[in-house]
């Protein structure tokens, strides 16, 4: 697939959106990717998942895909059918922490491909690394479905994306003025 096919499909889908977003790095945009919007269609999301599993595959042996919910919970699961591993997410407890819950354990040595939906500043990434370094296991890369860093990797590790999208950011006292007569709307669920 190409960046036009990719892109093709998420105005498709409704993904792409424009308007005045609080970001979950705390930045505002114009444009916000749902990614959701895609998942709601897991067999149109699932080829281009197909897509990347040779890239990923080239990382090392994998043993789990790890990644946060509520976003990345859709992609997560779906990545970990396409390479047939085991899929395993961390959510937020009542304190606003990203925590294992429901039984799920890390174990020291696993290998770990760590998932999102969307990256930016890779903020949520960075709270689920704790957990799976406390664990003492080692990530060998990152993937999400949208890279909006503008960077190849993350923190050092290589970050693999079925699409890379440079939307401008501004933080709160950069907002220019034509954005800012505009209501802002935060989406996701991460507290801000």
């Amino acid at each position: 697939m190409t960046p036009d096919d990719i892109l093709s499909i998420l105005k498709d889908v409704g993904a792409l959106r424009e308007g005045h977003f609080k970001l979950a790095s705390g930045r505002h945009s114009a444009h916000y990717v749902q990614v959701a919007q895609l998942s709601q269609y897991p067999a149109r999301l699932q080829p281009l998942l197909d897509s990347v599993r040779e890239r990923i595959e080239d990382l090392g042996e994998i043993d789990s895909v790890f990644y946060p919910a509520i976003g990345a919970l859709p992609v997560g699961q779906q990545l970990g059918l396409a390479l047939e591993k085991r899929a395993v997410f961390a959510e937020r407890n009542p304190q606003n922490e990203m925590v294992l819950r429901r039984g799920f354990e890390l174990h020291a040595g696993e290998k770990l491909l760590m998932a999102e939906d969307v990256i930016t500043t890779g903020g949520t990434l960075k709270e689920i690394r704790v957990i799976a370094e406390k664990a003492g296991a080692e990530i060998l890369g990152v993937f999400c479905v949208i890279n909006r860093s503008g960077a190849s990797t993350w923190e050092g590790l290589p970050l693999i994306s079925l699409i890379d999208l440079q939307f401008p950011t501004y933080a709160e006292d950069e907002i220019p003025p034509e954005l800012a007569e505009i209501p802002v709307y935060r989406p996701g669920s991460k507290q801000v």
